[in-house]
């Protein structure tokens, strides 16, 4: 994610634009690799039929969203945020950023808004003298959402792999120069088209 910034505006230093950067693959790596582990935890309480297993496996889960989900998810966010108003990209510029900004949102609305209640309303359901005829249902849509984070943190990562709507050059390249200022003596030669030196030239013949 990165700005197009005009002549004279401020650029990070190489040695901060590249600390931000390395900050941003950490944090936005670690916060999928963190869904993943979520997503493990919650197939194992859907499937279990260990209520103490299950107990253990929410509570642990609700460590995570708040140890590692949200606060990776946030600083993902604010360390791509940066990278984007300080560099070539730009903010607003490519779609592939606003789809980008937009998931990581949408990935930390679902784990501070949702997952974190589901987990704790599943924490109360499975315990052992809890009633568990409402857990069932909380089960399938906490997985529903956990599978939607990890299939957005993916596409997010390969939108910043693939960047599809990137530079593109236009047209042809301009001539080659040399260091004085002159063009390439081949593309000039190309350009112009044949030179009075290249035409052969014709013998008079003598009148007789």
């Amino acid at each position: 994610m990165n700005a197009s910034p005009t002549t004279g505006s401020r650029r990070y230093s190489k040695s901060v634009r590249r600390g931000v950067n390395s900050a941003h693959v950490v944090f936005a790596v670690g916060l999928l690799g963190i869904e993943w582990v979520m997503l493990a935890i919650a197939v194992v309480g859907r499937t279990t039929d260990d209520r103490a297993l299950q107990h253990s496996a929410y509570r642990l889960m609700r460590v995570f969203v708040f140890t590692g989900g949200i606060p990776f998810a946030v600083l993902a966010l604010v360390t791509g945020v940066l990278l984007c108003l300080n560099t070539p990209w730009g903010l607003w510029r490519h779609l592939w950023i606003k789809v980008k900004i937009v998931l990581l949102i949408a990935v930390i609305v679902a784990g501070a808004g949702v997952i974190s209640q589901f987990a704790h309303r599943m924490i109360a359901y499975s315990a052992p003298d809890a009633n568990a005829d409402a857990l069932p249902p909380l089960q399938t849509w906490h997985i529903v959402l956990v599978v939607f984070q990890v299939v957005a943190l993916i596409v997010a990562t390969a939108l910043s792999v693939f960047k599809p709507s990137g530079d593109r050059s236009r047209g042809r390249s301009a001539p080659r120069r040399r260091p004085g200022g002159a063009e390439d003596a081949t593309a000039a030669a190309d350009r112009s088209g044949p030179t009075s030196a290249s035409i052969p030239t014709r013998r008079r013949v003598a009148a007789g």
